[in-house]
C-alpha cells in the first residue's frame, strides 16, 4: 500500500453539509488524518465538489456515487487505500464499483439492512436502498451509470448489527439467506466472535461499509435513525480487528453521522478508532 486517500463526500440527498453531510468534516476535525498518519503511512484528502447541477435528490445522489466511484478507482490504480467519508450510505455503491473487483465481499455494519426497493419501502427514504442497488434490484439504468458497477452477489454480503427494519425487510434478508449478525438489546451479542465464525465464508478481499448507527445508542446518537441494540465502541474496534485478521480490506466507507445530535464526540472517536484498526491490519 502506497498510502491512504480519504475521499470526502459531504452530502445528504446530494445537498452539501446537511444533516449527515456534516459528518465527514467532523471526522476530519476530530483528528482522522492525524490518527491514520500515526500508523506510519501517507494520508491525503480528496474532496468531491458540488453536484448542484444534477436534478433533484435522485440525480444529485447518483452524481455523488459516480464521483466516488471515479475517485476510488483512481486511488486503487495508484496502489493506495480508499477511505470514503460520506454523508449517505449509498456512497458505498460508488465505493464498491470503484474498487473494480467483482469477486470482492462486502461487510456491511449498520442498524438497518438498506435493502428496500422503491416498490418495497414504506417510508420512501432513498438512502435505505443502497444494498438493493448494489444487488441490482432497482434503479437499474442510473446504477449502471456508476463507473465500474457490476451487481453484487448476495452470497458475498455479510451484515453486522442490523436490528431496525421497515415492514417486510427482515423477512427479505432471511428469504435471500444473507449472512447476518443481528443486533439485539438482549442478550448481549458477541459481535467479534460472530464475525470470527462468519468471515470464513466470504471472499478473501472485502469492502467494508460502516454506518455509524451500527453503534449502540448508549455510545451516542449517530443519526436520526439510530436504535438500541448495537455495537459498543470497543465492539466496533474488535470487529474491525476480526475483519482485518480474516480478510484483506480493499476499501472502507464511513457514513451516516450527524454531528449535531447527542454524543457526537464519542461517535467520532469510535469511527476514527475503527478506521485505525483497519489501517493497522493492512499496513
Amino acid at each position: 500500500m502506497n498510502g491512504i486517500d480519504i475521499i470526502v463526500a459531504p452530502f445528504h440527498a446530494g445537498v452539501r453539509s446537511s444533516r449527515v453531510g456534516k459528518g465527514p468534516h467532523r471526522l476530519l476535525e476530530s483528528g482522522m488524518v492525524e490518527a491514520l498518519s500515526r500508523v506510519g503511512t501517507d494520508v491525503r484528502v480528496v474532496e468531491i465538489g458540488s453536484v448542484d447541477h444534477a436534478e433533484g435528490e435522485i440525480g444529485r445522489s447518483f452524481e455523488v456515487m459516480r464521483r466516488v466511484a471515479t475517485e476510488v478507482a483512481a486511488t486503487v490504480r495508484a496502489g493506495r487505500f480508499p477511505l470514503v467519508l460520506a454523508g449517505n450510505c449509498n456512497a458505498s455503491v460508488g465505493t464498491y464499483a470503484g474498487v473494480g473487483d467483482v469477486g470482492a465481499g462486502l461487510v456491511w455494519f449498520d442498524a438497518h439492512p438498506d435493502f428496500s426497493t422503491p416498490d418495497e419501502t414504506t417510508g420512501g427514504y432513498f438512502d435505505g436502498m443502497a444494498v438493493a442497488m448494489l444487488a441490482g434490484q432497482c434503479w437499474y439504468r442510473l446504477v449502471e451509470s456508476v463507473p465500474g458497477f457490476r451487481p453484487l452477489s448476495l452470497s458475498r454480503l455479510l451484515y453486522c448489527g442490523i436490528r431496525d427494519f421497515e415492514p417486510g425487510q427482515r423477512e427479505k434478508v432471511e428469504m435471500y439467506d444473507v449472512r447476518t449478525i443481528y443486533g439485539s438489546t438482549e442478550p448481549a451479542v458477541d459481535f467479534a466472535g460472530a464475525l470470527d465464525a462468519e468471515l470464513v465464508h466470504l471472499p478473501r478481499r472485502v469492502v467494508i461499509h460502516l454506518d455509524l448507527d451500527s453503534l449502540d445508542t448508549s455510545v451516542g446518537q449517530a443519526n436520526e435513525y439510530a436504535a438500541p441494540g448495537g455495537l459498543s465502541a470497543d465492539d466496533l474496534v474488535a470487529s474491525m480487528v476480526q475483519v482485518g485478521a480474516h480478510a484483506v480490506p480493499v476499501a472502507l466507507t464511513i457514513a451516516s453521522f450527524n454531528p449535531d445530535l447527542p454524543g457526537s464526540d464519542a461517535i467520532a472517536a469510535a469511527g476514527i478508532r475503527a478506521a485505525q484498526a483497519i489501517i493497522h491490519a493492512i499496513s
